[in-house]
């Protein structure tokens, strides 16, 4: 598997990151803009795209990986540089975050190290157009709350999203609530099947695995689904607040099949 391979699989856990950067968006305003603004990448680095089409909480994005030979703090110099005032710096899940408005949009830069004590830098650049979010917030609500209706009572919805890539659609949502991991389990399976998806197969950690990790990761357990031209993942585990249960659901549909 090459590095921008592993990158690419990891977009999700990234997105989330980048939701949270938009509440940077909140405190700064501009003239309208005409179109997806562009962002310049430092000479050498190499980019590699994220999702063809995505949008993390309602927020359509546009997203470019990149990997560069050189220090984040370097890199995060060269775009300070680049992209000029005014712009806001804040860290967000140990990864540093530029951001700016440029008129109906939000650009951000993400950069962090490269893993495994390798020299260089891999980041994001995020254009997020805030004016059609605003725009589609009653249907953004309205999805959310189709969500939603897959899990018990009283689940608060924390993060969603969607992106198209290679003629498939993909939501992923992250979820919590105070039931039971048996309960969600029960209530997942039964609103999945009569969404037509069929159980195939469930996993939990044997007694070996399950002491080597972490007890939110030990007593989870993943379901996997399937439908005609679709397919569902769910990972049902105790959250980090005690007492709570985390939900992951992911679908994949082949966007030809529900145009």
């Amino acid at each position: 598997m090459t590095h921008a391979t592993s990158l690419r699989r990891s977009f999700a856990a990234r997105a989330c990151a980048l939701a949270a950067a938009l509440a940077l968006a909140g405190a700064c305003t501009a003239a309208p803009a005409a179109s997806w603004p562009s962002v310049a990448l430092p000479s050498g680095a190499k980019p590699f795209q994220i999702g063809e089409q995505l949008s993390v909480g309602g927020f359509p994005m546009r997203l470019q990986g990149f990997v560069t030979n050189t220090a984040p703090l370097e890199t995060a110099d060269w775009f300070r540089r680049s992209l000029g005032q005014p712009l806001v710096e804040d860290v967000v899940q140990d990864k540093l975050v530029l951001g700016q408005a440029r008129g109906d949009y939000y650009v951000s830069v993400m950069l962090e190290a490269l893993p495994n004590g390798r020299a260089g830098t891999h980041g994001t650049v995020t254009v997020s157009d805030l004016k059609t979010a605003y725009d589609r917030r009653d249907a953004t609500r309205a999805v959310n709350e189709r969500l939603l209706a897959r899990l018990p009572y009283g689940t608060r919805l924390v993060n969603q999203m969607t992106s198209t890539e290679r003629g498939k659609a993909t939501a992923y949502v992250l979820a919590e609530n105070g039931q039971s991991l048996q309960l969600n389990r029960d209530y997942v399976v039964e609103k999945l099947q009569a969404e037509g998806y069929v159980l195939e197969r469930e996993a939990r950690a044997d007694t070996a695995q399950a002491s080597a990790l972490p007890a939110t990761l030990a007593a989870g357990r993943t379901l996997f689904f399937k439908g005609k031209n679709k397919e569902a993942m769910a990972v049902i585990r105790p959250a980090i607040k005690e007492g709570y249960t985390s939900i992951v659901i992911q679908t994949t549909n082949l966007v030809e099949a529900i145009k």
